[in-house]
C-alpha cells in the first residue's frame, strides 16, 4: 500500500504529515498491512518515518510541494509504484492508471462554492472523477461528508467520517523567535485568500479599541490584493504584520505567544488550526460556521462570519478581561482532548484493511 504526500504547510501537506507520521507511530499494531510513502525529499524530513518504507520522488521540480507540480508528480509515482492499493491523502486519484484500487481524502469542496476559481481549475474535473472511482472516500468531518452526498452525489456508504488530530506535534518550548512582535498580538494562521474573510477581519481589529498587534502567518493566494489593500486603509496599518513563511517551530512559537487566534472563516472543510492553537493553550475566536461548529463549537467563540461589530466587540472583550480568556483556554484543551493523531491513524488503517481489492465495494467494517 502506498500514501503520496508531497509537503509544504498548507493544510493538507500539513494533514498528510500528521497522519504519515501517526501510521508510522502504529505500524506494529496492523502488521498484516505493509505501508509505504511516497514523497519529496522534504517530505520525507518532515515525516521521519522510522518503520513505514519511505520512496523518495526521483523528480526534482522546484514548485513540486504545491500546485500542478505535487498533482504530476503523485501522477506518475501512482502509475509506477507496486502496490496493492493506493492511499491519497486529498481527493485525488490515480488517472493515469485508473484500473488501480484507490482510497482517497475529502477535506472540502471550496471549489464549488467559488473560492479558488483559478486555483483550482484542475479541481473541478479531477475531484468528481476521483470521487466516483474510489473504492472508498475519508471526509474529515462530517459537514465534507454531506457535502460529498449533497453535491457530487457520492453515496453515504461510500464514505467514513474520520476526523483529524491537531495538525502540528507539540514542539518544547525555546525562545520566540525575533519576527514575534515585541507586545501582545492576535494571530491568524491560513491561506491568505477570499475565503479566509480577513478583509473583514482587518476591519474589525482598525475598530477594536486594543493595544495589540495583528499578525497574518500564510501564503498569498487568491484575492490577496483585497487584503493588502484593507491593510493600506486601515489606520493602524502600521502594527499589521504578514508573514509569509514559517517553519513548524516559528508557528508552533505564534501559537503560544498569541494572545489569541482568530479565524474568521467564510467556508472551512474541519479548521485545523483552531485546534493547534487550542492545544496550546491560545484561545480560539473563529466563524459561526458548519464545519467549524462540528470540529472546534466548544472550544472556540463562535462569531458571525459577516458581522464586523461582533469581531470588534470580541477582540475587546478578549483583552479587558482576563476571566474569558482563561475560560476560553480551558475549553479549548476540553475540545483538543477528544482529538487523537494515532486514533486518525488506526480508523485509516481500519478503512484499508476493510477495502475488497477485488469488488469496488467495502467490506463490513467492524472496529
Amino acid at each position: 500500500m502506498v500514501g503520496l504526500l508531497a509537503g509544504g504547510h498548507s493544510g493538507v501537506p500539513r494533514y498528510a504529515q500528521s497522519l504519515a507520521r501517526a501510521l508510522d507511530e502504529i505500524s506494529r499494531e496492523f502488521t498484516e498491512l505493509r505501508l509505504s510513502l511516497i514523497t519529496t525529499e522534504a517530505g520525507a524530513e518532515a515525516v521521519g518515518a522510522r518503520t513505514i518504507e519511505v520512496r523518495p520522488l526521483s523528480v526534482r521540480w522546484g514548485r513540486l510541494n504545491r500546485g500542478l507540480g505535487r498533482i504530476v508528480a503523485e501522477q506518475l509515482a501512482a502509475r509506477s509504484a507496486e502496490t496493492d492499493l493506493l492511499y491519497f491523502f486529498d481527493l485525488t486519484g490515480p488517472v493515469l492508471a485508473q484500473q488501480r484500487p484507490f482510497v482517497a481524502t475529502a477535506h472540502d469542496l471550496s471549489h464549488l462554492h467559488s473560492f479558488g476559481r483559478f486555483r483550482q481549475l484542475h479541481k473541478r474535473r479531477l475531484i468528481p472523477w476521483a470521487a466516483r472511482h474510489a473504492r472508498a472516500l475519508v471526509a474529515i468531518s462530517a459537514f465534507t461528508k454531506d457535502e460529498l452526498v449533497q453535491h457530487l452525489r457520492v453515496p453515504a456508504e461510500k464514505i467514513r467520517v474520520i476526523r483529524s488530530g491537531p495538525g502540528m506535534m507539540m514542539r518544547p518550548e525555546t525562545p520566540i523567535p525575533a519576527t514575534v512582535p515585541g507586545g501582545p498580538f492576535v494571530l491568524f494562521v491560513g491561506n491568505l485568500t477570499e475565503s479566509k474573510n480577513l478583509p473583514l477581519l482587518i476591519r474589525a481589529y482598525t475598530r477594536a479599541n486594543i493595544d495589540a498587534a495583528l499578525v497574518l502567518l500564510g501564503r498569498p493566494l487568491e484575492r490577496y490584493g483585497d487584503i493588502v489593500a484593507e491593510i493600506a486603509r486601515s489606520s493602524r496599518r502600521a502594527r499589521i504584520h504578514v508573514i509569509h513563511d514559517a517553519t513548524d517551530n516559528e508557528v508552533d512559537h505564534f501559537y503560544r505567544a498569541a494572545t489569541a487566534l482568530v479565524l474568521p472563516s467564510l467556508y472551512e472543510g474541519f479548521g485545523l488550526t483552531a485546534l493547534e492553537a487550542m492545544q496550546r493553550s491560545c484561545p480560539v475566536l473563529a466563524s459561526d460556521i458548519p464545519a467549524i461548529r462540528e470540529i472546534s463549537g466548544g472550544g472556540a467563540e463562535l462569531l458571525p462570519p459577516y458581522d464586523e461589530s461582533a469581531w470588534a466587540t470580541a477582540l475587546e472583550r478578549l483583552f479587558a478581561d482576563a476571566a474569558f480568556r482563561d475560560e476560553l483556554r480551558a475549553r479549548g484543551a476540553e475540545t483538543v482532548a477528544r482529538y487523537s493523531r494515532s486514533q486518525t491513524a488506526r480508523e485509516v488503517r481500519l478503512l484499508m484493511r476493510s477495502v475488497d481489492l477485488t469488488n469496488p465495494k467495502l467490506v463490513p467494517h467492524h472496529p
